[in-house]
């Protein structure tokens, strides 16, 4: 007897993971290649001389050529992908449908369940980065510090921008691209492999929330990405849209970029609003309320997907 059960007709999802990871790393090749000769292109050989060093320092003509270079890698890591499997797959079902929910009421609670939880999601960043590990695992400690700095540099010097063009670059690059890519691979395709092989749909909700945020190789916000990604899983699999999850990682990013342009524009830097550990009692009341959301958002998708 098989321990997956899939349709005789589908792929094992062992063969769908190997076709993802494979569509995934030639895709993600080409794509940066692509984008390397287009700013090159567009802005030349002195664009490209960029060292993590003088990241606080990128002349703009270096940030364009890095946003083309972010949004082609993007592009070819998780939204070419996606769509390529969601194509080539011959199963019964497909991994995701880009057609709207015939409901917008599910929009509005996922709107609201984002602003519900926005509070304890910024709780969790501040516990998160204040993890610390024994001393036997000091080097292990230095090199997360070290990725995270890093990763934290490439995307404040992105963020910082304070032109209203670098603003919708950013909404576009960071916001609308990273939100559908990562979630039409995320959501749409490993989450749904994973549900077939597994027979779990908890089980690979919270296996691919833990794949998502790391890919993202910043620790120190580990467990508050896998927290969003797991709810995303949760949206997708109890609405049956794609768009739900989308919708809920586009809020998610759309807030922090405008909170970075604004304290860009007014000269301040992007860490201005910090955290307070004593606002512990609205994280907890967002926590309550967003679960309360959720509950509703489940009763009534559930509901609405069986008529």
């Amino acid at each position: 007897m098989e321990a997956y059960p899939h349709n005789r007709s589908d792929n094992h999802p062992s063969i769908s993971l190997f076709y993802l990871l494979i569509t995934v790393l030639l895709s993600a090749i080409v794509f940066s290649f692509i984008g390397l000769g287009v700013g090159y292109a567009f802005y030349g050989k002195e664009a490209m001389v960029i060292s993590e060093a003088n990241f606080t320092q990128l002349t703009d003509d270096q940030l364009n050529f890095l946003s083309i270079a972010q949004i082609f890698s993007a592009t070819g890591t998780f939204v070419v992908p996606a769509l390529l499997l969601n194509r080539i797959e011959k199963n019964n079902a497909a991994y995701f449908d880009l057609k709207l929910p015939d409901k917008a009421v599910l929009f509005l609670f996922v709107l609201g369940i984002m602003i519900a939880y926005a509070e304890f999601f910024e709780w969790t960043i501040f516990l998160n980065e204040q993890m610390k590990f024994p001393s036997f695992l000091k080097e292990v400690e230095q090199w997360m510090r070290n990725k995270e700095d890093e990763t934290a540099a490439l995307t404040n010097a992105l963020l910082s921008r304070s032109s209203i063009s670098g603003f919708i670059t950013n909404l576009f690059m960071v916001g609308f691209l990273a939100a559908v890519g990562e979630e039409l691979l995320f959501r749409g395709c490993l989450q749904n492999i994973l549900k077939k092989w597994l027979n779990n749909p908890h089980l690979a909700i919270w296996i691919s929330a833990g794949v998502f945020s790391a890919i993202h190789l910043q620790f120190y916000g580990f467990f508050p990405r896998m927290l969003i990604g797991a709810l995303c899983g949760y949206l997708y699999f109890w609405g049956k849209s794609i768009w739900l999850p989308i919708l809920a990682h586009l809020t998610n990013n759309i807030f922090a970029i405008a909170i970075a342009f604004y304290l860009a524009r007014s000269g301040r830097p992007l860490n201005y609003f910090e955290y307070d550990a004593s606002e512990w009692p609205f994280a907890i009341a967002g926590f309550i309320a967003g679960g309360l959301l959720l509950f509703a958002y489940k009763i009534y998708a559930k509901k609405l997907n069986q008529l």
